[in-house]
């Protein structure tokens, strides 16, 4: 078995030495639809982040806007042995809304407490996304494949003010790590255009972080070093939390990107 596991780990070394780029950078930004989704809860308090129809006592919504937001990320692939490369992508999520019914006995992400109904408020929710990922790079013939795991650190804050007392009842900051593995393919050009599908995962019980994409990709033939490129698709995104209640939060829908790679 030892032997098997040497064997295998030799493998896996030299497919990564044999396949990867020697070194590049890449690097590019966009702007992506986010319509949010998910609810907070507590027993049987509900609140959920859109606009849905409240069912006083114990369900209502703070009435959350979907919004677009711009997004950046830079990637370097080096062919150092054993040394992970590595991704950083920073997003931000930045939204405001307003509630006609807000349950009360409620806590987001398990930190922010709501202790009070509320029937006339402003909400807000601003979150700044850190995401850093180290991987692999595999590239048979007819696919570019990435392998690895990292961590999204979301910054957040979240603030509710009742226009009936004029003041806030919650005007919070708060954090949270969502790690996972990573998983890509982008398959060979034809004609310029390939297609990409990405997956960051984990689970651990009532908690869980999802982030799929899928897009398609135009890479602009140049001459010279750098190869630009555009690139369309489709973002889900979730995360659970089960801390002193359950938080569900998400966000999906389409982006544009451009960027380039030398």
């Amino acid at each position: 078995m030892k032997k098997i596991s040497v064997i295998l780990a030799g493998l896996l070394v030299g497919a990564t030495f044999a396949s990867a780029d020697m070194f590049s950078i890449s690097a590019g930004g966009g702007v992506e639809k986010q319509n949010i989704g998910g609810y907070v809860q507590s027993g049987n308090s509900k609140n959920y982040f859109g606009i849905k129809t409240p069912q006083p006592p114990n369900i209502g919504y703070f009435g959350l806007k979907d919004k677009s937001h711009p997004y950046f990320w830079v990637k370097l692939i080096h062919p150092i042995p054993l040394i992970p490369n590595i991704k950083f992508q920073y997003t931000k999520y930045d939204t405001t809304g307003h509630s006609n019914y807000i349950a009360a006995n409620i806590k987001v992400f398990g930190d922010v407490n709501i202790n009070t109904v509320l029937t006339d408020a402003d909400t807000a929710m601003s979150i700044n996304s850190y995401d850093l990922t180290l991987f692999y790079e595999f590239k048979p013939v007819v696919a570019d494949i990435e392998i690895g795991a990292g961590a999204d650190y979301w910054k957040g804050k979240f603030s509710i003010y009742d226009n009936i007392t004029d003041k806030y009842v919650v005007n919070s900051n708060w954090s949270v790590v969502l790690p996972y593995i990573y998983g890509r393919v982008e398959t060979a050009q034809l004609f310029g255009f390939s297609l990409i599908g990405s997956a960051k995962w984990a689970k651990a019980g009532n908690n869980h972080h999802y982030d799929f994409l899928g897009a398609v990709k135009y890479t602009i033939d140049i001459p010279g070093p750098v190869n630009p490129f555009i690139k369309v698709g489709y973002r889900f995104k979730e995360a659970q939390a089960d801390k002193d209640g359950i938080t569900k939060l998400s966000y999906k829908g389409a982006f544009l990107e451009g960027g380039f790679k030398f």
